[in-house]
């Protein structure tokens, strides 16, 4: 398809250019991470209960951090830097929203980072259920570790799914307005970002409208990706 954006040479920063490189490979290793969990989550069913995951870490514990989300963890920080990416094209024709954006994308990952508490905690509580000797003990170990779970998908996570979405939107709206990006990868972000305003805890249709939104996700960031190599590519 024929581009219509503007030359790539307009960047004349080669600090910049560099980190546009740098985000070009971010985005080919987010494309490999997303769908590597969503293949988890079919193969190996997260545990439901705490004494169950105090079981899987006991009996394998790289599926047990992948059942609490460590590959997406990862994922939500390497997003950040493409956000900022995002923001440095976009900041001088389109400075407001991609500014709200950015806020509401590190908002959204911290909030998400502070609800997957239970990644390592989960561990820690599992051996020490291992060891205990007593019920009364195990029963306490067990309480803490359903908190954790309770958290896990609570108000945290369900706030930063929320903002997740609405960022999206707005660098999506930011790339509409924009020659630096195609229409296409602006509408291909604007679908993903309102199928994440509604989080996957909201029963089957959350669960539905999360994997709806991977369908986009999957070519936006092979387009941005191939964007970001030719926008970072050293003038000759």
């Amino acid at each position: 398809m024929e581009e219509t954006m503007i030359n790539e040479n307009f960047i004349n920063d080669n600090q910049l250019k560099a980190y546009l490189r740098i985000l070009g490979v971010l985005s080919i290793i987010l494309f490999a991470i997303i769908p590597f969990q969503a293949a988890v989550y079919f193969i190996s069913p997260p545990p439901t209960t705490a004494i169950q995951y105090f079981t899987l870490f006991q009996k394998n514990l790289f599926l047990g951090f992948l059942d609490l989300d460590l590959s997406l963890t990862v994922d939500n920080l390497l997003f950040i830097l493409i956000y900022i990416g995002l923001y440095l094209l976009l900041e001088k024709t389109n400075r407001i929203l991609v500014t709200i954006g950015l806020v509401f994308a590190i908002v959204s990952v911290t909030l998400y980072v502070i609800s997957r508490e239970a990644l390592f905690s989960m561990l820690t509580l599992s051996n020490q259920y291992s060891v205990a000797t007593h019920e009364i003990e195990r029963a306490s170990i067990a309480t803490i570790g359903q908190t954790m779970l309770t958290i896990f998908n609570g108000t945290c996570f369900n706030v930063s799914y929320f903002l997740g979405g609405i960022n999206m939107i707005l660098f999506s709206i930011a790339m509409l307005k924009s020659d630096i990006f195609t229409k296409v990868t602006g509408w291909m972000g604007l679908l993903m970002g309102i199928l994440m305003l509604v989080p996957p805890t909201a029963g089957k249709l959350g669960i539905i409208l999360s994997f709806l939104s991977i369908i986009p996700l999957m070519p936006w960031l092979i387009i941005i990706a191939i964007r970001f190599f030719k926008l970072g590519k050293q003038n000759r």
